[in-house]
């Protein structure tokens, strides 16, 4: 900027630079307005402003932030010097100067401003390869869930905001052929070749090659450069990832892909070993179910036993129980019940409740009494169990549907509730001997009593007292038990059931059911 000197100099300027040269204010501002200097050569008298003021007005600009100002001073100085630094100068030249000084200082700023743009341009760079990690780990985070192979699929049409594409075909290959699950041109003018076009005039997607590859290609008129990375499978290729634009992809680039391609390697393996783990367990949920329905199949149909109310239920915690009940005739006036609770609850406590309702059915005689029976059961669970650590509880009942004689025998088991119309009172019926299945030798003793008119009588696993409230502080309890089960005495033994389990329902919040719950309840007419 300035004066007579630039006529000295002008012709080195215009040689490699675009240069103007003003000797006003009035000028500068004008050519300002349509031209965007690097260097600025500042004097500091000018006919019409001072360059200082010019200079501080300058650097108050954002625009011109990085414009490198050159103070012209004919001045010895220092005080002008420092003026000059002060207002934002980033060297000086002293006059008269000399134009090769002038042209090196030139140089200097010209190098400073190619390493700026050259940092800036790696900066941005860097800003825009964050930016697109950032978008694929979203991707990854935001499927890595995910259940479908098409909904994953699907998430790669928007691929482009990650790898600089112009086109993307996912291929897999399903049964042993090939099959595109998408195909998408992100340039609407552009011709692109599809994986089977290029698989015709190539043998670049071989099964057995799990390395990337870049070729040239030519469509119509013009070359594209494609970039065929393979999706690979238990070592083997299940896919293609392919990619076409106008120009190569870069290692950066090429390092995005394969990423990708390792994201789907694994969601792949994943959605293979999902997909038949969820056939398997579709398998065990049908045998689950039959199991199930012949479980339902053995409970006993109370409605044979005429003179008398009896009804149950029987609520197992998961698909199948380790609880069980039973009920047949000993001979015509005999009827006897038997009710058990395995340890745990699930396929094993169900198979082993199965073995044990045998061993009832099978030694269970009208001369012998509960107590004895109980103990003939224990001795041989006892023997063939040993070592896994599976032990029951268990009532028998022998109820003489004539007479309302009970013998009762319980091992191990919550007490039963006899409720006496008569006294309107509940009695607790303790277990008369140790828990099946834990000792081999068990004295089991009978309990005898009659049912008269009005009279009832509940058993319970200990799933119904055991039941938590709804804030895991306390038990649903005996003495709840009792209580509701006095209450509702008077109704029909099927409400009696109806009406403890809604009150257990009730205690727990209609939360998740932790055990299994069987009950029986007989009354008589």
């Amino acid at each position: 900027m300035m004066t007579g000197w630039c006529a000295g100099c002008s012709r080195t300027f215009w040689e490699e630079h675009e240069f103007r040269a003003v000797a006003t204010c009035a000028e500068f501002n004008d050519v300002l307005v349509g031209f965007n200097p690097d260097v600025l050569l500042l004097d500091l008298v000018l006919p019409d402003g001072n360059g200082l003021d010019i200079c501080r007005e300058l650097r108050k600009n954002g625009q011109f932030e990085k414009l490198f100002v050159l103070m012209l001073t004919a001045s010895d100085q220092n005080q002008h010097v420092e003026q000059g630094y002060a207002a934002g100068a980033n060297d000086y030249i002293r006059k008269p100067f000399v134009p090769f000084e002038v042209k090196s200082k030139i140089s200097n700023c010209k190098k400073i401003i190619s390493y700026q743009n050259k940092l800036y341009s790696a900066f941005n760079y860097q800003l825009e390869f964050s930016k697109r990690l950032y978008l694929l780990n979203r991707l990854i985070q935001t499927n890595v869930n995910v259940a479908d192979i098409g909904e994953l699929i699907r998430e790669f049409e928007s691929f482009n905001e990650i790898v600089d594409t112009e086109y993307i075909e996912v291929i897999l290959i399903q049964d042993g052929a090939p099959s595109t699950l998408l195909r998408k041109s992100f340039d609407q003018d552009r011709v692109f070749l599809s994986y089977e076009q290029i698989r015709k005039k190539t043998r670049l997607f071989d099964e057995k090659k799990l390395l990337m590859t870049s070729i040239r290609i030519r469509s119509g008129e013009k070359d594209l450069f494609c970039c065929i990375a393979p999706i690979a499978f238990n070592h083997s290729v299940s896919g293609f990832f392919v990619l076409q634009r106008d120009i190569p992809f870069d290692q950066e680039e090429r390092n995005m892909i394969t990423l990708c391609t390792d994201f789907m390697d694994i969601m792949l393996e994943r959605l293979i070993a999902q997909k038949e783990l969820a056939r398997r367990y579709d398998l065990y949920r049908d045998e689950i179910a039959k199991v199930r329905t012949i479980q339902v199949s053995f409970l006993p149909d109370f409605k044979k036993i005429v003179g008398y109310d009896v009804a149950s239920i029987f609520l197992p915690a998961e698909d199948i129980s380790g609880d069980f009940f039973d009920g047949f005739f000993l001979d015509d006036e005999v009827y006897q019940f038997v009710l058990c609770d395995v340890s745990g609850h699930g396929v094993a406590s169900s198979y082993i409740g199965n073995e044990i309702r045998s061993l009832f059915r099978t030694l269970s005689l009208r001369k012998l009494s509960p107590a004895f029976i109980i103990g003939a059961v224990n001795e041989m669970v006892s023997r063939d169990i040993a070592g896994l650590y599976y032990f029951g509880t268990v009532i028998v009942c022998q109820l003489n549907v004539r007479t309302g004689e009970v013998l009762f025998s319980s091992g191990g088991h919550p007490p039963a509730i006899l409720f006496r119309s008569g006294q309107a009172a509940c009695t607790l019926l303790s277990k008369t001997g140790p828990l099946v299945g834990f000792f081999e030798k068990g004295d089991f003793k009978d309990t005898a009593f009659v049912m008269k008119s009005g009279d009832a009588l509940l058993l319970y696993t200990d799933g119904v007292p055991e039941t938590f409230s709804s804030d895991g502080r306390d038990l649903f309890g005996e003495d709840r038990l009792v209580q509701v089960f006095f209450d509702s005495a008077s109704l029909s033994s099927q409400d009696v059931m109806r009406t403890i389990v809604s009150s257990v329902n009730e205690f727990s919040g209609y939360g998740v059911q932790e055990d299994d719950i069987t009950m029986i309840c007989i009354k008589t007419n």
